[in-house]
């Protein structure tokens, strides 16, 4: 299926108003816009009750019902769609018409307020009505983890959940269970989907549930916002039949526990959408974007009716291989065309972190493959010699002694470097904090010492680490695009890039560079170079890792895994690679046989691995919370060190004494590599996803979340 055309609003705050940057099909565009989003927030409760009363009046009241939902609507359109960004979205329309796409409108609120608006009635009467019964809505929450479509082995599995408090007014749960069990029926019956229900309706149900693993969660039952807690929450029986709620944070926690865990939430409950104006991750649909990459729930109370009609209408377009935003689109449909007065169909919501809405793959469904080397021939019709593609690989593993012994770079030209490569005075001291502006997802530093980058969404930084100021700048395509992974390499000449466009990019450190590109068949998350730089090693969402020959630019080893490949590492004479995978395992590899050598077991996704210097030792660092050092003879483990977050990535100090770990909950901490022994724990406020030592290994390097690039010295190793 062709791309969707995105049509993508962000919203923040300005010092006149709210700036509105706008990314489309036809071109950007920026303005600050007059939105008095207090008095759009006064006018909620009165909304709220025209879309209850819509549902139950009738035809002969259903105008006047729902002229505030048009009033609202108007006036929200009127605010953003001024003239130039008016221009894009009718433009964009147009091209995507001339294309055979969809165009979808993608939301990235980040000011509190106007996410506590209902965008979804944006209404302009001259381009047909509502937007969102003709274009699918997103609200996109901003998070570091893109996801890839789940291939999963058959069948799809559905959980689903009634949960009724004696206490709260009854719902139609038999005849929502009904209409799943219809609308998937074709798939059940085919073996490509599981529809399970929970024996009960309390939270311990829920739990002893959730063990067995799930890809969807459908929950039906009563939903309310805590104004005191500014949260959403869930209100679940307990073994009384009482009411016994369960806020959102700690419902994502709850959800956690599934392995399989699931890919997207469905909430047929009241308010599970509704937000503070001064909380942007207060509803419970945001709030679990934590946990989980899709939500769809409801923002304002909903009829029995309209949960039943939405969710067979949804179930039986996602059944339909369509994506989830476009399942909701359909799902408002089926309520407008039940009664066409009805103001329901506003009500559902879409929260998403990621840019692909297709969740699930029902057309490619394969079953994991086990580790093992693959040389496969490139079709050269996708592959060819030209800068921005790689040649088409070789037919076998390239033997050690057929590559070139001299250093192959990127380009033909001389290599002339540049004065901000030479390298430093031992006495050189970075500035101890960098503010990048954006989260920082991945980061290197220079041989040199002097410099380091920074990888955020679409955008790549070089630092000068004695100033604090960028050298060096490139910005890639794509509104969601991530710079996953960032690799100098050993002569500091060139740079690395892993994305989720699914390119890793080589860029010469020189003006009007032209990059290299290599091609992978879904997210780069990784990449790194061997010692003599002749090598470039990628590691993919695609559940392979790959070895390119960059003076050729042909890959000349592919290694596949049975899940994405999330980390790697070359041994420091280059004829091991260690790679990291979200099947729980960490792989040691031969280069010139693509033999594996040896398996590193975790207890979840291996999210980052090193080889030390001196070749003695290798870490890996998992989502399971810990870190673990093995000797390289054997491959046995020396010990383990843990924190209280899932670990995203390690790194040896230069003479191999010391390993650092840093973690989602903000911890980056120092063990010596020999014992494990604590040396030294810092604390940041948000999640750390990239930690690295200067190259003299005095400094400590960290960043993440908090956008700031740490750099501390290191304490002496004791003897």
């Amino acid at each position: 299926m062709a791309a969707d055309f995105d049509f993508v609003l962000e919203m923040s705050e300005a010092p006149d108003g709210y700036r509105i940057d706008v990314t489309s099909p036809s071109g950007e565009d920026t303005l600050v816009a007059a939105i008095d989003a207090q008095e759009l927030l006064d006018r909620l409760p009165s909304l709220e009750a025209a879309v209850l009363g819509s549902a139950a009046r009738s035809r002969s009241v259903g105008t006047g019902m729902e002229r505030p939902a048009m009033e609202v609507g108007g006036t929200l359109f009127d605010s953003i769609f001024q003239s130039g960004i008016k221009a894009l979205y009718l433009s964009s329309r147009q091209k995507a018409q001339e294309h055979g796409r969809r165009l979808r409108m993608v939301l990235r609120v980040r000011s509190p307020e106007l996410a506590a608006l209902p965008w979804e009635l944006l209404y302009d009467e001259k381009l047909g009505g509502y937007l969102c019964l003709h274009h699918p809505v997103i609200r996109h929450v901003e998070m570091l983890e893109p996801v890839a479509p789940l291939r999963v082995e058959p069948p799809l599995r559905i959980l689903g959940m009634v949960s009724l408090p004696g206490s709260l007014s009854p719902l139609e749960a038999e005849t929502e269970r009904e209409g799943l069990t219809t609308a998937l029926k074709p798939l059940i019956d085919e073996g490509r989907v599981w529809l399970d229900w929970v024996a009960g309706g309390t939270k311990q149900d829920l739990f002893n549930a959730l063990f067995a693993g799930c890809h969807i969660f459908h929950f039906i039952g009563h939903g309310k916002f805590d104004d005191q807690r500014r949260q959403g929450m869930l209100v679940f029986s307990d073994e009384q039949g009482r009411e016994s709620p369960l806020h959102a944070e700690a419902l994502g926690s709850l959800i956690s526990v599934a392995d399989p865990s699931p890919r997207l939430v469905v909430l047929n409950s009241c308010e599970t959408g509704t937000s503070h104006a001064r909380d942007l991750f207060s509803s419970t649909a945001a709030k679990l974007e934590y946990t989980v990459p899709a939500v769809v729930a409801m923002q304002f109370a909903v009829t029995d009716k309209a949960a039943v009609l939405f969710s067979r209408a949804f179930y039986q377009a996602l059944a339909a291989n369509r994506p989830v935003d476009e399942a909701v689109r359909t799902g408002r449909i089926a309520l407008r065309a039940d009664k066409d007065d009805s103001l329901e169909c506003f009500t559902p919501v879409l929260y998403q972190r990621s840019g692909d809405a297709r969740l699930f793959d029902f057309t490619s469904l394969r079953k994991p493959t086990p580790p093992r080397t693959v040389v496969e021939q490139i079709n050269e019709e996708e592959h060819d010699t030209q800068t921005d593609r790689p040649a088409p690989e070789t037919d076998r593993p390239v033997p050690r002694s057929d590559r070139p012994t001299e250093p192959a770079h990127v380009s033909s030209s001389p290599r002339t470097p540049s004065p901000d490569l030479t390298p430093t005075s031992p006495d050189l001291t970075p500035t101890p904090g960098i503010d990048t502006g954006h989260w920082v997802v991945s980061m290197a530093v220079h041989p040199s010492g002097r410099l380091l980058a920074t990888g955020s969404r679409k955008l790549v930084r070089v630092w000068d680490v004695i100033t604090g100021q960028p050298t060096w700048e490139r910005r890639l395509g794509g509104w969601s695009t991530m710079v996953n992974a960032l690799a100098f390499s050993p002569h500091g000449d060139s740079l690395a890039i892993g994305s989720t466009d699914s390119l890793a990019r080589v860029w010469e450190m020189t003006a009007g560079a032209t990059p290299v590109k290599f091609t992978h068949r879904h997210f780069v998350n990784t990449v790194a170079y061997d010692g003599s730089g002749r090598l470039l090693a990628t590691g993919s969402a695609d559940a392979t890792a790959c070895v390119w020959d960059l003076g050729s630019r042909s890959r000349v080893l592919s290694l596949r895994h049975a899940r994405a490949v999330k980390a790697l590492a070359f041994s420091p004479d280059g004829r091991r690679l260690l790679t990291g995978s979200e099947d729980k395992n960490a792989y040691v590899w031969d280069t010139e046989t693509g033999r594996q050598e040896a398996r590193i077991e975790h207890g979840d996704f291996v999210l980052g691995v090193a080889f030390s210097p001196d070749g003695r030792t290798v870490a890996t660092c998992s989502q399971d919370h810990t870190a673990q050092v093995s000797e390289t003879g054997t491959w046995t483990p020396l010990f383990r060190v843990e924190h209280k977050g899932g670990l995203r990535a390690v790194a040896f100090s230069p003479d191999s004494s010391v390993i650092a770990t840093g973690s989602e909950d903000g911890a980056v901490c120092v063990w010596r590599a020999d014992t494990g022994q604590s040396l030294l724990a810092l604390k940041y406020n948000r999640s750390v996803n990239a930690v690295a030592f200067s190259p003299d290994g005095r400094f400590l390097v960290s960043a993440g979340e908090d956008k700031i690039v740490h750099s501390v010295r290191m304490p002496d190793v004791p003897a």
